[in-house]
């Protein structure tokens, strides 16, 4: 018989109460059940914790130290059913507004294991751009704010919102297996502008083409979309090569299958060649303790 929690009762309420039948009378269990399991406790430990006779149970030395630890693992169980408790009693609405990047990634199982474990919360999700988050944590729309920035972001001052990093990745030209650049091992910006390119439609990509265009010539851009499925379908097919947050593509099918190469994109005369999972919250000194527990929860799926 393996140790468990009612020996652990049975001999902290034995201690008390002095004698195995007052013990019995207090728990509602009979004498002969917590004398055996007293019995198979001290056989398996190999140790005498009560000392009886007829006067009553008298405890020994190793049994006051039993006492003790038998104690404190109690004290700790009821601390562990407390959480448990709070949990499920903690309530309020939580409004989120995070980047594709995060649907596409790891945010989906992160908010079903939270709704679990926090029932009584209630969730608002929403899908934005970084800019249009970032200005609605500003502005107090929103509760938190998770995005995809670069440098350039973590050098937003504002004395209305604080940035957290989450994690870095780096910035991959994504191309086709047929193309002709599918064997570098790394991609400047003159190979890029002179591939036919698909650009997402959001403020963070727009600053990224805008930029390599203002430094190295205009660039070939066959279509502008927002949406994951078309434009991983037009790279995977040689139509136009993309940029990607190594991140969000690493487990990506079209990536992993070989039909998508991502390649390390390199320019030392820009902050682009590195990405980062951001999240956003209004400045505040105390944090509500839903947002404490969702943020708690996001890094630590993050790690």
């Amino acid at each position: 018989m393996k140790m468990n929690i009612d020996q652990l009762q049975y001999i902290i309420e034995v201690s008390e109460q002095g004698t195995i039948a007052k013990a019995a009378e207090r728990l509602h269990v009979s004498h002969s059940a917590i004398s055996q399991a007293i019995a198979s406790l001290e056989s398996e430990m190999g140790l005498t914790i009560f000392n009886r006779s007829r006067s009553g149970s008298k405890i020994t030395t190793e049994g006051k130290a039993v006492i003790k630890l038998s104690l404190e693992i109690m004290n700790k169980l009821k601390e562990l059913k407390s959480i448990g408790q709070e949990a499920t009693k903690l309530k309020g609405d939580l409004k989120i507004a995070a980047s594709t990047i995060y649907f596409s990634t790891f945010l989906p199982e992160l908010l079903y294991s939270f709704r679990r474990e926090f029932p009584n919360v209630r969730l608002e999700i929403n899908e934005n751009d970084t800019h249009n988050i970032i200005e609605a944590i500003k502005n107090n729309l929103f509760d938190i704010g998770l995005v995809l920035g670069t440098d350039e972001t973590l050098k937003i001052e504002d004395p209305r919102i604080t940035l957290e990093v989450l994690m870095q990745s780096s910035v991959m030209v994504c191309v086709s297996k047929y193309s002709p650049l599918a064997y570098n091992k790394t991609v400047g910006p003159e190979e890029l502008i002179r591939q036919p390119l698909v650009v997402r439609n959001e403020k963070f990509a727009e600053r990224f083409w805008n930029k390599l265009f203002l430094d190295y010539g205009e660039g070939n851009v066959v279509f502008y979309s927002n949406n994951h499925d078309v434009i991983k379908n037009l790279i995977a097919n040689n139509i136009a090569a993309g940029i990607y947050s190594e991140f969000w593509i690493r487990n990506d099918p079209l990536v992993l299958s070989g039909d998508i190469v991502p390649i390390p994109y390199v320019d030392t005369d820009t902050d682009y060649s590195k990405t980062y999972l951001l999240s956003v919250l209004p400045k505040t000194s105390h944090l509500p303790i839903i947002m404490k527990e969702f943020m708690q929860e996001l890094k630590n799926k993050i790690k």
